[in-house]
């Protein structure tokens, strides 16, 4: 009687090790898929003025309105000049059942000239706006 080896093809168990593989893959894509924080841009890109105070802005969902350094002005990813911006925020207040409630945040770039930022802050508040916040970063503090 004689016995002989018979030899396993290497080549046939190359793809078992392949399928926990990527089943982990799906579950890590999974995972960070649910715990990402996906949040909307901005239409241009803003860098913010720096600022030492640590207040807050408001609870509630404000109007966003965005002023670039060039002097382009955005408010719900559309391009708006002085005259539209005080139309749409004052078209904005009648709409609403609360004007009072209603508030905006102008995201302001930090090379914005000054004198634009005061023309943008009066139309907002020709347009009858009584609440407008300035997005700031934290300054870093000197020790």
């Amino acid at each position: 009687m004689k016995f002989s080896a018979q030899a396993v093809p290497a080549s046939a168990n190359r793809d078992d090790n392949l399928i926990p593989l990527i089943n982990v893959v799906f579950l890590m894509l999974i995972f960070f898929m649910v715990a990402g924080n996906i949040s909307r841009s901005d239409a241009i890109h803003i860098n913010p003025p720096a600022s030492l105070s640590e207040k807050a802005a408001a609870a509630q969902t404000p109007m966003i309105i965005l002023l670039s350094s060039a002097g382009s002005i955005y408010m719900d990813d559309m391009e708006l000049d002085a005259s539209q911006l005080k139309d749409r925020i004052a078209s904005t207040l009648d709409k609403s059942q609360d004007p009072q409630a209603l508030s905006v945040l102008l995201k302001v770039d930090a090379a914005t000239p000054v004198e634009l930022l005061l023309q943008t802050l009066g139309q907002i508040k020709a347009a009858g706006m009584l609440k407008v916040s300035l997005a700031t970063r934290m300054a870093e503090r000197s020790a």
